[in-house]
C-alpha cells in the first residue's frame, strides 16, 4: 500500500527538483540550511496539518499562489520516528536548537528517505521531513492535487 504525505507550496516549486529548495533558505525546526545543514523537503501527514503548518508560517498573512500536492513514497521506503531511538526531549518544542542537531545528524546520515517528527503546531500529528539526495526519492510521485490552493478565509481574518 502506498504511504501518501502533503504539501501545500507555491506553484513555482512542483516539480520534485524543486521541493528542498526553501530549506536552503533559513532554518527551520527540525534542520539548518547549508552550509551548517543539508536541504530536506517538509511535508505532513494529512491535509489538515499542512494547512495549520502554512498558517503558522505564513505569520497570520494569507498565502497567494499556492498549490497543493501528494508525495506518494515508494512502496518498501525506510522511513524512521524521531520518537524512536532519537533521545527526544519531553520539552522538545521550546529547544529549537535541539531538534536542529537531530534533524541534521539524521540527514547527514542518509539511513532512511524519511523522518517522522511531531508537529509544533499540534504534537499528536505528524509531519514527515524528507532526503532529497536519497536515492528513493527519485521514486516519489508528485501529484498536484489543487493548483492554485485556496484557503478557507476564516483561518485568515
Amino acid at each position: 500500500m502506498t504511504l501518501s504525505v502533503w504539501r501545500i507550496c507555491t506553484t513555482k516549486g512542483l516539480g520534485r527538483d524543486q521541493l528542498s529548495f526553501g530549506s536552503t533558505l533559513s532554518p527551520g525546526r527540525w534542520h539548518l540550511p547549508p552550509p551548517a545543514g543539508q536541504p530536506v523537503v517538509y511535508a505532513g501527514g494529512s491535509r489538515a496539518i499542512c494547512q495549520l503548518e502554512k498558517r503558522v508560517h505564513c505569520n497570520g498573512v494569507k498565502p497567494n499562489g499556492q498549490a497543493l500536492i501528494r508525495l506518494d513514497l515508494p512502496d518498501g521506503a525506510v522511513l524512521a520516528n524521531v520518537r524512536e531511538g532519537f533521545s527526544l526531549p519531553a520539552d522538545w518544542i521550546a529547544q529549537e536548537a535541539r531538534t536542529q542537531s537531530i534533524g541534521v545528524a539524521w540527514r547527514k546520515a542518509g539511513e532512511s528517505l524519511g523522518l517522522w517528527v511531531p508537529s509544533a503546531v499540534e504534537p499528536s500529528e505528524s509531519n514527515i521531513i524528507l532526503n532529497p539526495d536519497h536515492p528513493m526519492f527519485r521514486q516519489v510521485v508528485v501529484t498536484i492535487e489543487r493548483n492554485p490552493f485556496e484557503f478557507d478565509d476564516r483561518m485568515f481574518p
